[in-house]
């Protein structure tokens, strides 16, 4: 049994598609940032008998791989898409806010975490339309 939130009543599917998809396509972008700085490309790159790693590389190793799935999922439009960049945007822009000394990964989490911020009350106003139905599958 699943409760699945009826979005062509509100009729903004269309608006919200294109909303994940353009989201879709930024943290696409970010996670192929996130590659080529781990290939060398743009940065120093990582190499494999490294002994020790900064936080920051930790940190750059898996947010390249939960980026793309983040990413890949919104753009599907899967139900469990926004859900899944919700978590890893937070998880990022906590961790970068933290663990991250540059200026840009903190601005980038910043804007994460305001991009966060905005899912959660764009959630919030659509479910607090009375004429909203649940259906129940």
């Amino acid at each position: 049994m699943a409760i699945h939130l009826d979005v062509s009543q509100t009729r903004l599917h269309f608006v919200l598609q294109s909303a994940y998809r353009v989201l879709a396509m930024i943290w696409l972008v970010k996670a192929f940032w996130g590659w080529a700085t781990l290939v060398g490309a743009i940065g120093p790159g990582i190499h494999v008998f490294q002994a020790n790693f900064d936080p920051e590389m930790v940190m750059n190793v898996i947010f390249a791989i939960l980026d793309l799935i983040a990413g890949v999922a919104l753009w599907m439009s899967w139900r469990w898409g926004a859900g899944v960049w919700f978590l890893i945007a937070t998880a990022f822009g906590f961790s970068a806010l933290t663990l991250s000394t540059a200026l840009t990964d903190k601005l980038l989490a910043l804007i994460s975490l305001i991009l966060v911020t905005a899912h959660l009350l764009r959630i919030f106003f659509i479910r607090a339309q009375p004429e909203k139905r649940l259906t129940i599958v």
